[in-house]
């Protein structure tokens, strides 16, 4: 079977989604058509559905198809799971993607000084919670995470910290529904 024609996931769609976002936000799109494939890509079952949706886009969007995406690593350590509670955690990059879920709780993560070079993938989910991540002045940080009802935002504690080059990357994704994501660089 092609990759194509297999089921995606709700993450598939969220990221298609915010592809969608950057390109209406850029002028790429009209909102008419924002509206139009954003509904489709929320009714799409396969990538072959959800490819034509982000065909005429650059390639930064067409990278969040799973059939062009290279097959993500599984997670080396379970989800951190936070129920009316609050937990503190500084990950190790090399320990692969890192997942953290808060209901009705927080979490903080902290990810300053990460060495030069290094990229992790972290999936935040809050729901009535609230999960802060803190980064590095120069890091590369890409959020791609969606809210729905909720929040997410970046702080910078000082204004110009342009991306070093060789800097580390943190790749920010997941969901906020009536909880809030913060990021905090500095």
């Amino acid at each position: 079977m092609h990759e194509l024609e297999l089921r995606i996931s709700d993450v598939d769609r969220d990221r298609a989604a915010a592809a969608l976002n950057t390109a209406v936000s850029e002028g790429r799109l009209t909102w008419p058509e924002h509206e139009e494939r954003v509904g489709r890509v929320y009714a799409a079952r396969t990538g072959a559905e959800l490819a034509p949706m982000l065909a005429d886009l650059p390639q930064a969007a067409q990278s969040v198809l799973p059939a062009f995406a290279p097959a993500a690593p599984g997670f080396a350590t379970p989800p951190a799971r936070v129920f009316l509670s609050k937990i503190r955690r500084r990950p190790d990059p090399s320990a692969g993607p890192q997942q953290v879920d808060v209901t009705l709780g927080a979490a903080v993560i902290d990810l300053r000084d990460l060495p030069s070079g290094s990229v992790i993938d972290v999936i935040a989910n809050s729901t009535l919670g609230k999960v802060e991540v803190f980064v590095s002045p120069g890091t590369n940080l890409i959020d791609t995470g969606t809210a729905w009802l909720g929040k997410r935002s970046t702080v910078e504690r000082r204004r110009g910290n342009p991306v070093r080059p060789g800097a580390a990357v943190v790749r920010l994704g997941g969901h906020s529904v009536l909880g809030h994501v913060r990021v905090t660089i500095g």
